[in-house]
């Protein structure tokens, strides 16, 4: 068959101080050095309630983090977004990009001496396939393929313990994040065991181990000493579970646990306590206004690229995320594309925006300062925004400000504002959400301010093709749709960024929404903890191996001095 990318991973050799052998393994483990007084400890931290061990089947954040820290994958993300080999030495794309070769590093192990193999990796991703609806891992495979069917397009061969191909029906760009799923161990489980929920044995690769879980209450790990890579520091992790964030926020506060990630903005107090280390990393957690292109008004797109050139948002982060967040221009956060993506550019200019609306012939008839449509009549724009979010309603009214400078009269859309009955409130709060998510679907809107969570690797075919499970906006294009098809199924960089630079011009000329923000969270760690942590988008317990944690009894003595 036709090779149509070759790439081998060369792996250098480290340097190391000191080595040990893993009793039964046979396998030599990297030691960190030289140990101090303070280095090991007990790493405690967070959790919110979770129903199941099972990285392939939870749904919870929390659980889903620290899980990264029991298994390996074959691909994992880097800071900057790009998946790069992990348990992978070698890969090899053929058939025009339908056929996908591994090759996995040597000497690997569970953690019980058992090696990893590639038997492992196919077992596990059948399971995958088999995941219910509604799980991270299935609904990825779902999303990046495209279809529903993924039983009959995907499918893994194994040739021996550490050769394998994935075949699929046609090229995917993104088969490095089809292929990043947790894996397995097929000896302990077989393929039913793997989606097993409730009584499900954690047999793991990665730095840690479980050693005790007590469910609804605490969760155990200490270090794995069969794992293939440099050991960590600390000894131990000890996960507390809490009701909801705002518990895990006054544990923080209270010393229970040694740090806690936020992602609502709320982080401002911590930078001032000289006792906190607050560390940002970019989301692709993004802020844009929607326009619904199949609004009488806003089919018109010289209004939508006047209200572009409207939005201050420098404004909008400096006033409501704290000055704390990347300018959007497109749903690809420019700071965790891999380079696939590089813009950052800020559009605004209120003359533009006047001189578009005077050329489409919006003009203030009736001297009220406010423009009337191009048939005289009057104009007023509609923005919606979750009535649950005090941001979101805010950044709406700011939006709204931002339309009167140009002369165009912009009101907040409400839905669902009766008051609830005493003690009703819970479900007053259920009915405006769906009253909100109602008229998003229903295209009962003009324009809304919302907010997208994207993977590491934008899906722009489900905001902006045609048939897109998150169109909002209802936009249709068939120049960018076929560009869409062709970008999920190109796998050279090369080639996905001259196409994403196409899709983004028309997305440009077409304007069917305004980004206007990509988040930023926060890792806030306390003073045991020492070290930087280098937290990511992709995981928060990152720098988890250069970290230590300064034992009680230390600290205790430090105090006393």
């Amino acid at each position: 068959m036709k090779k149509s990318n070759i790439f081998v991973l060369l792996l250098a050799a480290l340097l190391l101080t000191s080595c040990g052998i893993v009793p039964g393994s046979g396998k030599v483990i990297e030691e960190k050095g030289a140990a101090t007084d303070t280095d090991g400890g007990t790493l405690t931290v967070p959790l919110t309630n979770f129903d199941t061990l099972n990285p392939l089947l939870t749904n919870n954040n929390s659980y889903y983090q620290l899980s990264n820290l029991l298994y390996d994958r074959l691909f994992a993300y880097e800071g900057s977004g790009r998946l790069v080999p992990s348990l992978v030495e070698h890969v090899e794309t053929s058939d025009e990009g339908k056929r996908i070769s591994l090759t996995i590093k040597k000497d690997i192990y569970w953690e019980d001496g058992t090696p990893l193999t590639t038997k492992d990796i196919a077992e596990t991703f059948e399971a995958v396939k088999k995941c219910p609806d509604g799980t991270t891992y299935k609904d990825a495979m779902r999303r990046i393929m495209g279809t529903s069917n993924i039983e009959g397009a995907a499918r893994a061969i194994v040739f021996d313990d550490r050769n394998i191909d994935f075949e699929f029906d046609k090229s995917y760009g993104n088969y490095m994040e089809l292929l990043s799923f947790p894996i397995l161990p097929a000896h302990i489980y077989g393929e039913e065991g793997m989606l097993e929920k409730d009584d499900f044995k954690v047999v793991a690769s990665g730095p840690f181990t479980l050693k005790k879980w007590d469910k609804n209450k605490r969760l155990y790990l200490e270090k794995n000493q069969n794992y293939y890579g440099s050991l960590p520091y600390i000894d131990e992790i000890v996960g507390i579970i809490f009701s909801d964030d705002k518990a895990i926020q006054q544990a923080y506060d209270a010393g229970q646990v040694d740090l806690c990630a936020i992602d609502d903005y709320t982080w401002d107090r911590f930078r001032s306590d000289k006792k906190s280390k607050v560390e940002s990393f970019e989301t692709q957690n993004l802020e844009v206004l929607a326009f619904n292109t199949s609004d009488p008004l806003l089919q018109d797109v010289d209004l939508r690229r006047a209200i572009d050139y409207s939005v201050n948002k420098e404004r909008i982060i400096d006033s409501l995320y704290l000055s704390q967040g990347t300018i959007a221009t497109f749903f690809i956060n420019p700071k965790l594309s891999s380079g696939l993506f590089t813009r950052e550019e800020s559009y605004l200019s209120v003359d533009t925006a006047v001189s578009i609306l005077e050329k489409g012939g919006y003009r203030d008839i009736d001297g009220d300062g406010y423009r009337e449509n191009k048939d005289g009549g009057s104009l007023v724009l509609h923005i919606l925004a979750n009535p649950l979010n005090h941001r979101m309603q805010t950044e709406a009214q700011m939006i709204a400000d931002d339309l009167k400078k140009v002369g165009l009269k912009a009101r907040l859309q409400t839905v669902g504002t009766e008051t609830p009955e005493e003690g009703k409130e819970e479900e007053g709060k259920t009915k405006q959400t769906k009253d909100l998510a109602s008229s998003l679907k229903s295209g009962s809107y003009q324009m809304a301010v919302l907010g997208m969570d994207f993977s590491a690797v934008a899906d722009l075919h489900a905001v902006l093709g045609s048939s897109g499970s998150m169109n909002i906006s209802r936009y249709g294009n068939e120049k960018m749709n076929e560009l869409l098809k062709e970008l999920r199924e190109e796998q050279d960089p090369e080639n996905q960024k001259e196409l994403i630079d196409k899709v983004y011009k028309i997305f440009r000329k077409d304007v069917p929404y305004v980004p206007i923000v990509f988040k930023q969270n926060v890792l806030v760690c306390g003073p045991n903890i020492k070290g930087l942590m280098r937290p990511n988008a992709y995981s928060i317990y990152n720098g988890i191996d250069d970290i230590s944690v300064i034992r009680k009894e230390t600290h205790k003595n430090t105090t006393k001095k």
